[in-house]
């Protein structure tokens, strides 16, 4: 579903934005990430020219907290299984922009996750089906011999976007609700669902765009709630796209997003 052609003065083109979010795991029965992600209207119009429309594509159901799911699930929605098309040689993702939504019940405020980790998922961090990643290799091939699934990965991979100016055009739009950069995605199903996702960018092209952001949202069920949740997460797409645009102004290219180079070498 991405955009087909890149902007031009003459041209605008639509925006393609995944959203996701979480099922009930633990004591949280109901997971407010998903009801925010299902509560998103399906466009919403975009703050820069360069586009028309951004269409917002609420994944219709909610990412189960399993490392398995997500293992399995994640890269299928990014990019296609079958009936490939093709960009400058390589695969098109299935959407511009893919935004994460999870729940951080410790936080009363908002945060844009600027990195994922590849590791420090223990034994204590069980998923719903009481699984953990201990010992998991998938993304350390070389510590487990040949013929296995998986590939080497850095131990830490960053957002495409620039997280600093995204951060500024967010907090301006939302005015006194809290919102906050963090670099603590919490090395549970969110960190590892965010570095899934960065690593389907990643291991197609190390240097290339990497349009994917992950948003951590309070613990607030309440009708309340989840309209501020709403509103939160509408101005962080639009941030997100807005970054974008600039992103593919500067570089004259389609679908290209600024990203500082992960320092963390694959191990």
């Amino acid at each position: 579903m991405g955009s087909q052609a890149p902007p031009s003065s003459n041209k605008s083109v639509n925006i393609h934005v995944l959203v996701t979010g979480f099922g009930p795991f633990g004591p949280n029965t109901i997971n407010p990430s998903y009801l925010i992600a299902r509560a998103l209207p399906s466009t919403v119009t975009p703050s820069s020219s360069l586009f028309t429309t951004i269409h917002i594509h609420a994944h219709p159901s909610p990412l189960r907290v399993s490392y398995a799911d997500v293992r399995k699930l994640v890269p299928s929605l990014l990019f296609p299984a079958s009936d490939r098309t093709h960009l400058e040689g390589k695969e098109r993702p299935n959407f511009d922009v893919v935004l994460f939504v999870g729940l951080a019940q410790s936080r009363e405020y908002f945060t844009l996750e600027n990195l994922a980790h590849r590791d420090g998922y223990g034994k204590e961090k069980r998923d719903v089906d009481g699984e953990t990643l201990e010992g998991d290799q998938f993304w350390k091939p070389k510590e487990r011999g040949e013929g296995h699934d998986g590939f080497e990965a850095p131990t830490t991979l960053r957002t495409g976007f620039n997280c600093e100016e995204v951060l500024k055009r967010w907090k301006g739009a939302v005015g006194d609700i809290d919102v906050r950069p963090s670099s603590d995605a919490g090395n549970y199903l969110c960190d590892f669902t965010y570095f899934t996702g960065l690593a389907e960018y990643w291991r197609r092209n190390p240097e290339g765009e990497r349009p994917v952001a992950f948003l951590h949202v309070p613990g607030g069920v309440a009708d309340v709630d989840i309209a501020i949740g709403t509103k939160v997460t509408l101005e962080l797409i639009r941030a997100l796209v807005e970054d974008m645009a600039r992103g593919e102004s500067e570089t004259g290219s389609t679908r290209k997003v600024k990203h500082r180079r992960d320092t963390t070498r694959a191990t």
